[in-house]
């Protein structure tokens, strides 16, 4: 680990942070003006290999959904895996990829959690809110929340607010979260637009994570 790396700090930061992008939810803050504005999507993904982390972003067409381009980055990773601080270690590599990018997506799939997170900010809502840019976690495994069924949705709850859904794709359960600058609505509406029944995952991250395994894998 970073000898200037300080769990206790990080803990903190995340809790203020938080409190911030709560407060947005609660003034109904977004990063956009409706999903039409939405027109190129990014999903990210990592892998790894003797100790370096090898960050994917691709890029797609909402329109089309088509993979216009995708770009890599790699670092090493400044801390080991903390339960609860995956932004630390994978958020920079991520960001560094999305950066790369031609263009500035419009929203960003991350896999992992947003606001159903302990503190309510995950590797999502983390990225979001350092990226100014709308975005979604999707996870595969529920991490915080109180999950209540509602009519025909499942819902989950956490530090007060409605941060996520679950849906069903594929048999599986996929954990949908708020991560920044986005209503839950959107969210659903736009991860349901992305479910393709060739991948587990929505499009975005799915290939972000079949580039990712091609190149961590040959480099």
């Amino acid at each position: 680990m970073s000898s200037t790396f300080s769990y206790k700090r990080a803990i903190d930061l995340q809790r203020k942070l938080a409190e911030k992008v709560l407060d947005t939810i609660k003034k109904n803050f977004l990063l956009y003006n409706s999903l039409e504005d939405i027109k190129y999507v990014a999903g990210v993904d990592a892998g790894y290999r003797k100790g370096i982390a090898y960050g994917v972003a691709v890029l797609i067409d909402r329109n089309t959904k088509n993979l216009i381009t995708y770009s890599v980055s790699k670092k090493k990773p400044p801390i080991p895996y903390i339960p609860g601080l995956l932004a630390f270690r994978e958020a920079p590599v991520y960001i560094s990829a999305i950066q790369k990018l031609p263009i500035k997506p419009d929203l960003v799939f991350v896999d992992g959690h947003g606001l159903t997170h302990p503190r309510a900010l995950g590797i999502a809502t983390h990225i979001g809110l350092v990226l100014k840019i709308p975005s979604i976690g999707v996870a595969k495994k529920r991490l915080y929340g109180i999950e209540r069924v509602e009519g025909d949705k499942i819902y989950i709850y956490a530090h007060g607010v409605k941060a996520g859904v679950i849906l069903i794709h594929r048999k599986h359960k996929l954990y949908i979260s708020i991560g920044y600058g986005i209503t839950l609505e959107d969210t659903e509406k736009i991860v349901k637009e992305f479910l393709d029944q060739k991948y587990n995952l929505p499009l975005p991250t799915a290939l972000a994570d079949i580039i990712t395994k091609r190149f961590s894998r040959s480099t």
